[in-house]
């Protein structure tokens, strides 16, 4: 049996805020949950060495395994309850749904929503998609919908994805439900300035041409079929190998500066993925076949970054963060999740107990 005060501690919290779910099925999952987030890991061998259990490397590993292979174990049961609590503070605000994709390796093809927290995102949930290549509409609207479900009652809702996500199809549905939107466009996208069927478009990148800076365009169409009307903000940079692309978003909302700075936050799901693989837990060396498997490993996976992160905006509000990182106070060094796992580093320097957090502090 588990001797870790760490894993009884945690153990007991899965039961509180999962009180449907089999005790056997909890004792596995607060096992691989404290393995991962102590050994900063998802391969099979890594976690199961952290498991507080005494008995051999291969019974740890096996009992690893069924817990990847067993098909009861869910999101809708195993993590959304979790993640629902955890939200609780944001009830009434805005909140900013991010919608991307990971491929890892080339092999699983991830289709993730999250919420967007102080730089960071938090996944609400995600699919393992069965085919390669970007996800479909309908696979969208399942996974959004599953998403909104886990907000705290009266936020408002902005959604964020970028160009692989610019259908008007998508744009039109999610408006329907009353969310603001932000969806990424390309050069190529053609522009109308009416609706009207005989008059011609432009393409983006032609209406652009050579200037400088942000170019808001209001009440606009797009495509041929006249999609609209919407506003368009769209500008050039130049990307990571210096050459000049067009960077853009359709939005229902004004076409101002301010709106681009709220589109901004898009960026922070690449920080999730970011998180998942060479800057925290390296699921993209996880070694796993099986999509299923990998949907199941990002619950554990999912719990302990929130853990992370919510340790992380604890020692912010604790006034603890210069002990961690020395940046300025509109400087800092370290993300949440990074000051969450440089917390835990130190508590385990000086041997203390490292606090079971799994709220999200505004």
């Amino acid at each position: 049996m588990p001797t870790s005060p760490l894993y009884d501690s945690t153990r007991a919290a899965l039961r509180q805020r999962l009180p449907a779910s089999l005790d056997s099925q909890l004792d596995t999952l607060g096992l691989l949950i404290v393995a991962a987030v102590q050994s900063m890991s998802s391969q099979v061998a890594k976690i199961a060495r952290a498991m507080p259990l005494e008995t051999t490397q291969r019974s740890k590993q096996q009992r690893l395994r069924r817990f990847l292979d067993n098909e009861r174990i869910t999101q809708t049961d195993h993590y959304q309850p979790i993640i629902k609590q955890a939200l609780h503070g944001l009830k009434g605000q805005r909140v900013q749904l991010l919608i991307d994709r990971v491929l890892l390796r080339d092999r699983h093809n991830i289709l993730v929503v999250s919420v967007g927290f102080r730089r960071r995102s938090i996944p609400l949930c995600w699919k393992a998609l069965a085919h390669r290549g970007s996800s479909n509409l309908e696979e969208r609207k399942e996974l959004l919908q599953a998403a909104v479900k886990l907000l705290p009652t009266g936020v408002r809702i902005s959604v964020h994805g970028d160009s692989e996500f610019r259908t008007t199809a998508l744009f039109a549905w999610l408006r329907s439900q009353g969310y603001d939107v932000m969806l990424g466009v390309v050069g190529h996208s053609l522009v109308y300035t009416t609706d009207d069927p005989a008059a011609d478009g432009q393409l983006l990148a032609e209406r652009l041409g050579t200037a400088r800076g942000v170019v808001y365009l209001s009440a606009v169409y797009l495509t041929e079929a006249r999609y609209g009307p919407l506003n368009v903000l769209a500008w050039w940079e130049h990307d990571a190998e210096g050459k000049r692309v067009l960077r853009g978003a359709m939005t229902n909302l004004a076409a101002t500066p301010r709106t681009k700075a709220l589109g901004k936050r898009r960026m922070w799901i690449e920080t999730v993925f970011r998180d998942w693989q060479s800057g925290g837990f390296h699921l993209d060396q996880c070694g796993m076949e099986d999509r299923e498997r990998v949907a199941r490993l990002l619950i554990v996976l999912a719990i302990g970054y929130l853990w992370l992160v919510s340790l992380g905006r604890w020692v912010v509000k604790k006034g603890y963060r210069k002990l961690i990182d020395d940046g300025s106070r509109r400087n800092w060094h370290f993300s949440l999740f990074q000051l969450g796992v440089g917390w835990m580093e130190r508590l385990h320097s000086f041997t203390l107990p490292l606090p079971l957090l799994l709220y999200l502090y505004t």
